[in-house]
């Protein structure tokens, strides 16, 4: 790996110190949240339908078809969702009442956020510019969902989040409205990568460190280059 805070050896070989975690993403539509996935070493198939995995990714406006009731039971039994902007109509029939959304009424333009999670902030610091690269992206509202990330003052929704984690049964959803693009920022896609290392620690039982450095991302390094 050339990035910096990236260990110079594959991660893939220490992804053992999860545990088997079987990793389903669906086909790019706005966004390829695989790409990030990729740019871990994380491996991982095309979902077909079938929810045999312990990590789920659904990209924004994928073409793949997902059943509702399926995705509900695969979370309630202990899987793990991760699912950005347009996947709002998805996220809403699966969990209904979960995720307050406000309909697809986000502009085009950059947002301040404030970075709510004390495990992103502790990395990243307490905030972040997010690019949103297209317009009508799905608000989200204060709700049951804990914010992750939050519009900061001054931005357009501001005091909404755009980041949110819900447990459901045995399981966890990260929603996002924002999304991985061509023109991602190097702090955007750290922020990905450190979104996909709560998602293995929320499935492996293992510290959000302990998940980062299985994953060969080197989180002191991470931390001391983006506060330069």
């Amino acid at each position: 790996m050339d990035s910096t805070g990236v260990t110079e050896f594959p991660p893939g070989p220490h992804l053992s110190r999860l545990g088997h975690q079987k990793v389903f993403v669906t086909r790019p539509g706005n966004d390829n949240i695989g790409e990030i996935l990729t740019s871990m070493g994380v491996e991982f198939e095309p979902f077909d339908g079938s929810f045999e995995c312990s990590l789920l990714f659904v990209n924004c406006g994928t073409p793949d078809q997902v059943d509702p009731r399926g995705l509900a039971e695969f979370v309630r039994s202990g899987g793990c969702l991760y699912a950005s902007d347009h996947a709002d109509t998805l996220i809403a029939q699966a969990f209904p009442g979960v995720f307050d959304f406000g309909g697809r009424s986000g502009s085009r333009g950059q947002v301040s956020a404030e970075v709510i999670d004390p495990e992103l902030k502790d990395v990243l610091g307490g905030r972040i510019d997010v690019e949103f690269d297209m317009g009508a992206w799905a608000v989200l509202r204060r709700g049951k969902a804990e914010s992750l990330l939050t519009a900061a003052k001054g931005s357009q929704q501001a005091g909404n989040p755009i980041m949110a984690y819900a447990k459901y049964g045995e399981g966890s959803i990260f929603y996002t409205c924002f999304h991985n693009k061509a023109q991602t920022s190097d702090r955007e896609t750290r922020l990905l990568q450190l979104l996909v290392v709560k998602q293995f620690s929320a499935t492996s039982n293992r510290s959000f460190e302990q998940a980062g450095k299985s994953l060969g991302l080197a989180l002191d390094e991470i931390r001391s280059d983006l506060r330069r």
